[in-house]
């Protein structure tokens, strides 16, 4: 039977929280970090499929790399607060490839549903299948082809009476079939 410690449990569920986070490694390990400053929550255009735009409405997050003003936006329909200084990682070599550094930013996307998805799975799977107990057997006989029922005939602890005449069999009592 297997068995999974509840450290291994933990340590995936651990896993399976930081997958967001992990989308951005790149940017989080070679990246460079700037501040950015929250400017006013306005609509944006997203194109979903072809020939459709939709309005989305995100917070303007405004930030500095080379001298040069750069503008993102946060998560859709997530408002931050106007004024607000932001962590903002981004690549060098294209300031356009950038993420912020709260956890709105890393978890209030459509991605975050396939961590919340594997992490209902794996706990399903974990309390389902993990509660093995083992069972410790009787020991009743030290002969390899004990039986736990009675011999036919014999009540517990009553001694049969041997007939007198050879062949016969034993009478049977309603004792006996208790």
């Amino acid at each position: 039977m297997y068995s999974i410690s509840k450290y291994a449990f933990y340590g995936i569920c651990l896993l399976i929280l930081v997958l967001p986070v992990s989308r951005h490694w790149k940017l989080i390990f070679r990246g460079e970090t700037a501040t950015g400053e929250v400017q006013q929550y306005e609509g944006h255009l997203m194109d979903r499929r072809i020939g459709e735009d939709d309005m989305e409405m995100a917070s303007t997050i405004a930030f500095e790399s080379g001298g040069i003003t750069y503008t993102t936006h946060g998560p859709w329909n997530f408002e931050y607060q106007p004024g607000r200084s932001v962590k903002v990682r981004f690549d060098p070599a294209d300031p356009g490839n950038n993420c912020l550094l709260t956890f709105a930013g890393f978890y209030l996307d459509n991605y975050s549903i396939l961590p919340l998805f594997l992490l209902t799975v794996w706990a399903a799977f974990y309390l389902s299948f993990n509660n093995y107990r083992k069972k410790k057997r009787s020991v009743r006989s030290s002969t390899l082809a004990s039986s736990p029922y009675r011999p036919f005939g014999k009540a517990k602890g009553a001694k049969t009476k041997e007939s007198k005449v050879p062949g016969s069999f034993p009478r049977i009592s309603p004792k006996d079939l208790l």
